[in-house]
Formats: structure tokens, sequence, C-alpha cells
């Protein structure tokens, strides 16, 4: 008898397919879509070795990579001429693994509705002389020549800030008229000062340009890298030149009243290539979080605090925290225990929250422009006055969530008057007061903490020896 042997069969699994990657995703964020601002494009999701590929209108963009792995940023200008009405962002996407993606992404430029104004001034500067027109018309060409020469790689680190604080004297985009003649349209902001008041690199760049100019006057330009310029018309004096790498915050000259002007002021352009742009349209652009990794706790805002509760030097004793409004309180102190004389000064700001429910706080971002709610040696400053896009939070803010007994801790070493100093009696008074951010508007978000902090003096110990 011949058995048969018996046969199993077994049933496997089949291996389960590998999940599909998501295609990269294509978004455009900006201020407003009007012409003369700046819109930033971001890629994710994308391939972190084969960038992306864009056009708008023809014009291709240039994409550098962003702090995450597989994100890619460009920049668009839209120049006050740029045609209003519908546009179309096209795209070519790298997912990884090199297969590629077509997005379109549309969007729609809208009126500016700038104003037409009129302005008195030196006759010279509206019907100049044979010799000033044939000098005017070589800078023009020098000045061409330079932005063709512009780095292609970045210089700046991260968010740009404004070259100093002040309330708005003439807007960008504004049709000019001088002594009834029109004129092209203003392409920057016009920011009150006085004569002297330092004038401060918004971002990392390289000095272009350090000259005298026919209408502009004393004239700083910095290169940003990818095209981006800055240029800071009718200064006192140069503090940097040609050729000169500088940093974020470093004082490149002095507010003055050269060249075509009718007093003392500040003129701050800003351009994408050939694209004339509202700087405080790139001002509002969040690129700290775009090329930064994300802080793991948005309380610590310096590299004294610690764990969010304050971590000056400990030599600085802890100082008395001032009368609370709304559930929140705040105090300041130095960043270290001695200044020498002369040296600039550095406080450290807490704001704590004394609250049974988190606070929810909007913060200005920009130390420079902080005075506009921070008060040093003076109460806070109208916000609405700065800035060319008036909103209810201001677009120079972030929303910032304190929860309950924790504290938003920040650095702060400028005032409305300028840099804080040591000096022989040095003792600064602050005061912090987020109405202003509201000031004259008609919109306030419900749920954001509002309302005026005293916090108690500042004293400045300052030793004999001058400062380094």
């Amino acid at each position: 008898m011949i058995i048969a042997p018996l046969v199993f069969l077994f049933s496997l699994p089949a291996a389960a397919a590998p999940p599909a990657r998501p295609d990269p995703t294509v978004t455009i964020e900006a201020r407003a879509f009007k012409p003369g601002e700046l819109l930033l494009v971001t890629v994710s999701g994308n391939d972190e070795k084969a960038p992306p590929s864009a056009t708008v209108g023809g014009r291709a963009l240039d994409f550098f990579p962003g702090a995450s792995t597989g994100t890619w940023l460009a920049f668009l200008g839209l120049d006050l001429d740029y045609p209003l009405g519908p546009s179309m962002l096209e795209a070519a996407l790298r997912a990884p693994g090199g297969r590629t993606v077509s997005k379109s992404e549309p969007f729609t430029v809208v009126d500016g509705a700038f104003p037409v104004v009129e302005l008195k001034v030196e006759q010279k500067f509206v019907t100049p002389a044979k010799d000033d027109a044939e000098r005017a018309e070589a800078e023009a060409a020098k000045l061409h020549k330079l932005f063709a020469k512009t780095e292609e790689k970045r210089l700046f680190e991260g968010r740009f800030d404004s070259p100093i604080p002040g309330a708005a004297t003439a807007r960008f985009g504004e049709r000019r008229v001088f002594n009834g003649q029109p004129r092209s349209p203003h392409s920057g902001m016009d920011l009150k000062a006085k004569l002297g008041r330092p004038v401060r690199a918004p971002a990392a760049g390289k000095v272009l340009l350090a000259d005298p100019l026919f209408y502009a006057g004393n004239t700083i330009i910095l290169d940003h890298g990818l095209g981006l310029t800055t240029q800071f018309a009718h200064l006192s004096k140069f503090l940097v030149k040609p050729g000169d790498l500088v940093k974020k915050g470093q004082i490149i000259g002095k507010v003055g009243a050269t060249g075509r002007v009718t007093g003392p002021h500040l003129h701050w352009a800003l351009k994408l290539k050939t694209a004339r742009i509202d700087p405080y349209s790139l001002v509002f652009l969040d690129l700290d979080a775009k090329l930064h990794a994300k802080p793991e706790n948005p309380l610590i805002r310096s590299p004294f605090c610690a764990g969010g509760e304050g971590g000056a030097d400990p030599a600085v004793p802890a100082p008395a925290w001032g009368r609370g409004s709304g559930g929140l309180r705040a105090r300041a102190r130095p960043t270290k225990p001695v200044y020498a004389s002369g040296e600039s000064v550095s406080l450290l700001v807490e704001l704590q929250n004394t609250a049974r429910k988190p606070a929810f706080l909007d913060f200005v971002r920009d130390a420079a422009l902080r005075p506009l709610v921070l008060g040093v040696g003076e109460g806070p400053r109208a916000f609405d006055l700065l800035v060319s896009s008036k909103s209810a939070s201001g677009p120079l803010t972030e929303q910032i969530k304190i929860p309950k007994n924790k504290t938003l801790c920040f650095e702060q070493n400028v005032s409305a008057a300028g840099p804080l100093l040591a000096l022989a009696t040095t003792s600064y008074a602050l005061t912090y007061g987020t109405e202003f951010l509201y000031h004259s508007t008609s919109t306030i978000r419900a749920g954001v903490w509002r309302g005026r902090l005293s916090i108690p003096p500042v004293s400045i110990s300052v030793s004999s020896a001058p400062a380094p």
C-alpha cells in the first residue's frame, strides 16, 4: 500500500506595498497681492538635492533651501508697474526619487490705490542744470551696473528689520509732484527721524555703494544676495565703505538731509533685481521661521533666558515684579552686573502670566520697533503711524501663547531715541503697553491681552573703564 505524502499549502500574506509619498506642495504668501509687494513662494516635500523650478509671466524664480529638509523658497517681486488682474505661477516640482510634479498656483493682483502728493523742493532738483543732469544720468548708469553684479548666494540670515524706528512721512508708491511737475512714483519709505540718528543694517549683507548722489544725497546700498538690495538715502554720515560685509543691526550711517529733501529723514528702499518693492512687505515675512529651526520654547527669545523664567547672569539679582494688569506682570534687569562707560546695554525683560488660564500676546519681533510697545525712558508710541499696511495687530507682530505661571523672556538694547548706553548715572524707566498696537483701529482680536504694565526702573552699574 502506497501512502501518498500529505502536502500542506500555506498562503503567505503578500508583502505590503510601501506607502506612496505625497506630492510636493507649493504655497504663496504675502502681506498683500498688489503692486510693490514681495511674495514668498514655499515648496514643501521636494527633493532635497534637486531644486524645483517655477515661472510667473515667463520670468523664472530663483529657489534657495529652507531650514526643513525638502523645503525650498523663492521671492517674487510685484513691481509698481506689475499688471493688475489674474496671474499664474507655473511650477515643476521634484518629488523625492526624481519624479516631476507639475503645479499651477493662481493669484490675483489688485490695485494699490497710491495717492498723489505735491512737494516743494529746491528748483535745481526739478529742472537741473546741464552739469547736474549729466551727473544724475551717469549715476543712474552706475547704479544699473551695480545691481547687475549682486551676489547670487544668500547673505542675509533671517528676518529683515526696520533700519530705524520712526513714523512714515511719505509712503511707498505715492505719485510725486515736485514744484507742480509730475515725477516718478516714490519707490521707498520715508521715515521721520532727527538729524544724526543711527541707521542700522536691516539684515546681513555687503556694501555695494557709499557715495553722494545728486537726487538721493549721501546714499548706501546693501546687497543681501539673491537679487535683494536695500537703499538708504539722504544720510549725513557714512560709517561703512564699498566692499564691507555688515551684520544685521550694525550701524551703517546716520540720518541726514542731503539731496532732494524737504527736511531730515531716512529714505529706505528695496529692490528684488529691478522690481521696486515696499521694504515693509519684506519685514512682514517671517523668514526666521523659514530659515531657522523652530525654537523648542517660543517663550525664550534670548540666550540669557533659562527655561522661560529669566536667566540673566547669576551676579545680577532678580528684581521685583511690577504691578500686574490683566493677568500679566513684568520686570527687567541688565544682562550683566557691570558695564564699561559708554558700552551698549542690553536689558532682559520678562512678562509673566499670573492668571488661571493662558494669555495671548501680540509680540513685536523687531527690537528696533519694540519701543512702540515697550517705552524705555518714555511712553510707548502709536504703532499704526509706522507701517504702510494697517491691520489690527500690525504686520510686525506674532501672537505668543503664555501658559499660566510661565514667562516670556526677551532682550532689548534700543529705545525710541537709539541704542541704550551705560553712562555715569544710568537708570531706565520702562513701560510695556500693547494698547498702542491697536491705536485708532476699529478691529481688535478677541482674547488677545492688551493693557499697560509698569516695570520697576532698571539701574545700570557702570565701571570707570571705557567701553572696549
